[in-house]
């Protein structure tokens, strides 16, 4: 049984979305969880808010308005676009690793992120969550460390982080 890497996957809830509505900050967590996992970071961390396809949509929804559309469909959408353009559509970041890599996803409209790490270099898992709990001010978070092996199968651990407490649970499987 050779060990070949750790893999963490989060999703959690924050009480603030200013920290997973703005690049910075998540440019800086990329650094700061490569810097307490002894990881090697190969580029400094990428960082970018989702475009939402907005060219081909902006120019949808012109035309209709030059053509005098009037539908709340098209306020909507025209809606939509306008908060796309601003800070309202969530960052993902990437950090490659000489070890691998860590890659997040936000949300903010639903105070909501997504998070996966994985190293062939091991690592503490508590030490990355405690860090993105802290970071991000979670309430709520699922999260899952995985051990994986050549030639056996994962182990596998599940947590509910809620009311500032780790709680150990069953992995779900379905």
């Amino acid at each position: 049984m050779e060990f070949v890497g750790r893999h963490i996957m989060m999703d959690a809830v924050v009480t603030d979305i200013t920290r997973i509505n703005t690049i910075q900050p998540i440019y800086d967590y990329m650094e700061e969880i490569a810097r307490q996992l002894d990881m090697t970071l190969v580029y400094p961390p990428i960082v970018a808010r989702f475009p939402f396809a907005q060219s081909e949509l902006e120019q949808f929804v012109k035309k209709l308005s030059e053509e005098n559309v009037k539908s709340v469909t098209l306020d909507f959408m025209e809606e939509t676009l306008k908060r796309r353009a601003t800070e309202d559509s969530g960052v993902s970041g990437v950090s490659i690793w000489l070890e691998s890599h860590c890659t997040i996803h936000t949300w903010p409209e639903e105070k909501f992120f997504s998070l996966d790490a994985y190293s062939c270099k091991d690592f503490d898992p508590m030490v990355a969550l405690k860090l993105t709990i802290k970071w991000f001010k979670v309430e709520y978070a699922s999260f899952v460390d995985v051990e994986r092996y050549i030639g056996a199968p994962c182990k596998i651990k599940a947590y509910e982080y809620k009311n500032g407490e780790l709680i150990p649970c069953q992995p779900s499987v379905k």
